[in-house]
């Protein structure tokens, strides 16, 4: 089932919260985040005299009933202070159901398409820049777009994969192939890149990789020469900036935790069918954008 979100706050730290509530709903059981929308602020809707709110959408799939996918979004409104005071009053975190696809809903707990959709440009804007066939008239409110969505950070994922895009077998790469090393170093080289620990294990040595801004994703590391060390992907979004070009190389479960924030993705696909044990994520939010072929693998480039 694919569903569209809709989030807004206007208090305490905005775009940290909203940031919070997508790295919270990627976590809830059987939900896979996949695509998030700019960050928009908007004058607020329904009582006045309160601060703006900043909004944005995200789209998920999900095998949870719409009833228990609302439960789970109300405990993260309460983990991150929500507290309900005045209908329409201010908060740090709302987050509504906003359209489900091939799906309508009116009950007393939950109403599908929500009930306000098309009467608010706040939530319209940011739900058509992840939904274009979404047929909708604005009314001309003011509202603008504004930096801090994580995709603003322009990540770029590059990885090696065999043809059933196999990552790697027991902590090990699948291969090693000069031209693909090559093309990996003339991409990341003087920029940013991102990985967790097990792709450290990969490298020469064990050290990061130099010439480039290592920062490493890991609850267990702690320090290590060369490298700056992170515990979550929110804590990345403190350390880089949407100035810089920020590669993400691995592993498995960190290529997951990006890909909805990406931009580009530069596979090198091998034309065989190694033995794996994790695998690179789905690129269906993505279009093939070229490639480039040796007969033995190719070079691709998808793009959002």
């Amino acid at each position: 089932m694919i569903v569209y979100l809709g989030l807004g706050a206007n208090l305490g730290e905005r775009e940290k919260n909203l940031r919070r509530a997508i790295e919270f709903i990627k976590k809830i059981p059987a939900v896979k985040l996949l695509r998030v929308s700019s960050f928009y602020e908007s004058e607020p809707w329904g009582v006045e005299n309160q601060p703006n709110y900043l909004n944005a959408a995200i789209k998920i799939s999900t095998s949870l009933e719409p009833p228990t996918l609302l439960d789970e979004l109300q405990k993260i409104e309460l983990e991150l202070g929500r507290i309900r005071r005045e209908h329409w009053g201010a908060r740090t975190i709302d987050i509504d159901i906003l359209f489900i696809e091939g799906l309508k809903i009116f009950s007393e707990r939950l109403i599908v398409p929500h009930k306000f959709l098309f009467d608010r440009d706040f939530a319209l804007i940011p739900l058509a820049e992840i939904f274009p066939a979404l047929e909708f008239k604005l009314h001309g409110d003011k509202i603008s777009r504004v930096a801090g969505s994580p995709i603003d950070f322009d990540f770029k994922i590059v990885a090696c994969v065999d043809k059933n895009f196999g990552l790697g077998y027991k902590n090990n790469l699948l291969f090693k192939i000069p031209a693909d090393l090559k093309n990996f170093r003339e991409l990341t080289l003087n920029h940013t890149i991102i990985f967790g620990r097990k792709t450290l294990e990969t490298f020469p040595n064990q050290r990061p990789l130099a010439g480039r801004r290592n920062i490493i994703l890991s609850r267990t590391l702690k320090n290590l020469a060369g490298a700056e060390i992170v515990g979550s992907v929110e804590e990345v979004f403190y350390k880089i900036s949407p100035a810089e070009k920020n590669f993400v190389i691995g592993g498995a479960q960190i290529f997951k935790e990006f890909i909805p924030y990406t931009s580009e993705i530069f596979l090198t696909v091998v034309n065989a069918a190694a033995q794996a044990d994790v695998f690179f994520p789905a690129v269906d939010e993505f279009t093939l954008h070229d490639v480039k072929n040796f007969g033995e693998f190719e070079f691709r480039r998808y793009t959002r």
